[in-house]
């Protein structure tokens, strides 16, 4: 018999199958014949044993079935010994181990047990022996590496689920990112020792010794009482349990479960060669009991016996299920289930001639591992991937933020935002707010989308951080009171940096749109307050994503978009450009801006130069479109260039200089007039986006203040008296917050626009969209808020205030602010009148 055929049959069988298919059964290949030939042909399974775990068993040598499998599965056994070519751990057998422990304790003298012995004696000097058992084992090298191994295990588990447990719950624990990802590493840790431990000492396991096919452990029976009933059993009943758990350990080394253990990176089987196999020998009755076992309780324990024998095995036939009738239906059922599990004999006999054979061929099997490579690489995946995560929303800008001109930007939390310090206490007291919402409140969620940061080393950026800290302390304030009423509904703020002057706005939109994909309670988006190319494209993201928007204090209208395609979701608190102009222009051509100017005096326009920047050249345009009088313009870029502006400007004959910058150069400005202008007596005027700036130094300098100018406001900044807003948010801020007041005013209604909205949409009976809902109750609202009265168009499309008012105000060095006029400028007039108090 040429030796081709057995090295294919063993080769076919010893291959695993796809990951994707059903296991294939093993046979026991058993040749039959004449010692030699026999033995020479069952020998061919030695060329697998550099790629599988491989035994070779002579059946004469042992005297009992226990000792066979002692030499395959125990402590030291030839299943359980590492087979460098498989580049994974080898099957563990804690079952089959048990066992063996158990039936050795037989005959062993318990002390003071009495005659018989007593029982509880006997639990006591098992559950000694157990824990002697483990410590001895927990010496050797081979067990510690099996723990090794089950520490593994248990790592490859638990780290890749908290790993995605703190990515899932990143969204519900904002500024808390980094105690997440900490709490996420420290679970896997905790949690995967303890199911190690389990593993290592039995419990997880034994757990099927509850429905083993022979000697099964009773309900309730205690691990240690079971091992005294395993010792006083019978041998040949334990003789049946040993090889059940033999298999059974076989099977799950082999079971490819969800998680990642090395049962999905095996690709070959095991093998025994069982050398002389005759009757009355050993190892023809555990051969003979895998038949058995296998064909009578299906068992599926992967092991390709092959064996060599004088004397062919003859397979048992099942002996047919019979009894009295009055018994028929549980005979009936008893045979239903023998039948689930009966399979066919594993035998496959093949008879050998009696012609001489060559010795096998002593080469070794080769086969590319590619099964063990890929599920390394699975493990080293999913150990990377929470790690890396991890580490990815725990250094630097985290996983939500992105790195832009050495800031974090867009929504995340605030340690990895990292805000300026005049914005922290702000956003801080608000993430306490945040904190203290009831657990399982409805929650409704804002963003404030703003900068939060400036570049390192930024000059110039106290007063962009103090207007910032303003409309935050307002959303603060209103955040507060609505909190505090009785409703079970409750307001979340969440930050989306756009990064010092709203350079990254755009990404600061894209982040929280993202958010709202998947935070469903995101209602709406306040702040926008600077008037920028890049704000204008952030309104362009979120009003495609349905999301609706308040803008405290933007005022350009190319912030809303074209004419043609104005943006629904945008709605704005502040006065617009065209409309603040009309006011301007009519203060200065029939008003008289101060005593000695005239009307139409000469205006020269300083006006900022900026990339992105839509505020000062659209308010420039505007007003030397619409200005009657002599007008000229002046561009500066910084503050080196603002001084020489300011020259050109004082000495190109004007009487007032329009500064339309922003507030950044307030400082460079007053220095600028004082050196070029003040001389000349040129009046100086500037935009509204002073407004706060100069308020801010009037209220902390008083009368050492060195302010001299007239300004549009979009609020009265006298506090001469205080509305209901402003009361609230005064007590809220107190003197512990510095922030801009004129700013915090609109932070207050921009909030309480949406709150309102929110309250209108929950007495809207079968209202569910939440965002559709705030965006509805939007258009057309009125309501008294901090700065005055608010009442946002109607129109489909057009959502800017209605009525609003623009103060023209007056201050001199020393001296407290005064309001020349009021007026509430619509696309036809400027409609002033002397303003009250």
């Amino acid at each position: 018999m040429p030796s081709q055929p057995v090295d294919q049959v063993i080769d076919e069988a010893v291959r695993r199958p796809s990951p994707f298919a059903r296991e294939r059964g093993l046979p026991i290949l058993v040749f039959a014949g004449e010692r030699d030939p026999a033995g020479k042909a069952a020998a061919t399974a030695r060329r697998f044993r550099a790629r599988t775990p491989y035994a070779e068993i002579d059946a004469g040598d042992f005297r009992d079935v226990a000792a066979i499998v002692e030499r395959l599965a125990g402590l030291q056994g030839m299943l359980s010994t590492w087979v460098r070519g498989t580049l994974l751990p080898p099957p563990r057998f804690p079952l089959t181990q048990f066992v063996l422990w158990a039936w050795g304790r037989r005959g062993h003298e318990i002390p003071d047990a009495g005659t018989p012995p007593n029982p509880v004696a006997k639990r006591n000097a098992f559950g000694l022996w157990l824990a002697e058992w483990r410590k001895a084992r927990s010496r050797t090298g081979r067990v510690r590496r099996s723990m090794a191994d089950y520490v593994g295990r248990a790592m490859t588990t638990w780290i890749p689920l908290s790993g995605l447990a703190a990515y899932g719950l990143q969204s519900f624990v904002d500024g808390l990112t980094l105690l997440l990802w900490g709490a996420s590493a420290a679970v896997a840790l905790v949690v995967g020792l303890v199911h190690a431990v389990l593993l290592i000492r039995g419990p997880i396991f034994y757990r099927w010794f509850r429905r083993a096919p022979f000697l099964p452990r009773e309900r309730g029976e205690s691990v240690i009482e079971y091992a005294v009933r395993v010792s006083e059993a019978g041998p040949e009943q334990v003789e049946r349990l040993l090889v059940a758990a033999l298999l059974e350990d076989l099977r799950q080394a082999y079971q490819r479960r969800i998680i990642p253990w090395p049962g999905w990176g095996r690709d070959t089987y095991p093998v025994m060669r069982l050398a002389n196999a005759d009757p009355g020998t050993a190892g023809r009755r555990f051969m003979e009991l895998v038949n058995d076992i296998k064909a009578g309780t299906g068992q599926r324990g992967p092991l390709l016996i092959v064996a060599s024998t004088t004397v062919a095995p003859q397979a048992v036939p099942a002996r047919p299920s019979r009894g009295r009738e009055e018994d028929l239906v549980a005979l009936h059922r008893a045979w239903r289930d023998r039948m689930r599990h009966t399979r066919p004999s594993p035998y496959l006999l093949v008879e050998v001639g009696p012609e001489k054979r060559p010795d096998p061929d002593g080469g070794v099997w080769r086969m590319l591992p590619v099964r063990p490579l890929a599920y390394w690489l699975v493990v080293a995946a999913l150990l990377a991937l929470p790690l890396s995560g991890a580490v990815v929303a725990t250094v630097g800008c985290g996983a939500e933020l992105t790195r832009v001109a050495d800031q974090c930007v867009g929504v995340g939390p605030l340690d990895k935002i990292a805000p300026h310090p005049l914005v922290l206490p702000v956003l801080r007291r608000i993430d306490e707010q945040n904190a203290q919402i009831p657990f399982g409140a409805k929650v409704f969620t804002i963003a404030y989308v703003g900068p939060l940061t400036t570049q390192p080393g930024a000059r110039f950026k106290d007063g962009q951080m103090t207007a910032v800290a303003g409309e935050l302390a307002g959303i603060g304030a209103y955040q507060a009171s609505y909190n505090r009423s009785k409703s079970d509904w409750k307001m979340r703020v969440v930050f989306a940096n756009t990064g010092q002057d709203f350079a990254s706005a755009r990404l600061a939109a894209e982040s929280v749109e993202e958010r709202a994909d998947r935070d469903p309670t995101l209602t709406a988006a306040v702040g926008f307050a600077w008037s920028r190319e890049e704000v204008r494209q952030a309104v362009d993201v979120l009003t495609r994503a349905n999301l609706p928007m308040v803008s405290t204090v933007s005022t350009v209208g190319q912030i809303a978009g074209a004419a043609g395609d104005r943006s629904a979701y945008l709605f704005r608190l502040a006065v617009v450009d065209d409309l603040q102009i009309t006011a301007t222009v009519h203060w200065l051509e029939a008003l008289g801006l101060v005593e000695g100017a005239g009307r139409k005096p000469p205006v020269a326009v300083v006006w900022q130069r900026q990339q992105g920047e839509l505020y000062s050249a659209d308010l420039k345009e505007l007003f030397l479109r619409e200005y009657t009088g002599v007008g000229s313009d002046h561009a500066f870029e910084d503050d080196a260039s603002l001084g020489a502006a300011m020259e050109q400007a004082c000495a190109s004959g004007a009487k007032v200089v329009y500064y339309t910058g922003r507030a950044d150069f307030l400082s460079s400005l007053k220095r600028a007039w004082g050196a070029s202008c003040e001389r000349r007596r040129v009046r100086l005027l500037a935009s509204d986006d002073l407004t706060g700036a100069i308020a801010n130094d009037v209220a902390s300098n008083g009368a050492g203040h060195d302010t001299s100018m007239s300004f549009v406001s979009l609020t009265d900044v006298r506090d001469a008296s205080l509305n209901q807003g402003q009361k609230t948010l005064r007590q809220w801020a107190g003197g512990s917050l510095v922030h801009s007041a004129a700013h915090a005013a609109f932070g207050y209604d921009a909030a309480q626009a949406v709150g309102i909205a929110i309250d209108a949409h929950r007495t809207q009976s079968g209202a569910e969209n939440i965002r559709a809902g705030v965006h509805y109750n939007l258009r057309g609202l009125r309501f008294d808020g901090a700065t005055g009265t608010v009442s946002f168009s109607g129109h489909v499309t057009d959502h800017d205030a209605q009525g609003r008012e623009v103060w023209l105000m007056t201050v001199e060095s020393g001296k407290p602010v005064q309001a020349a006029w009021v007026c509430r400028p619509t696309a036809t007039e400027a409609a002033c009148t002397a303003p009250p108090g």
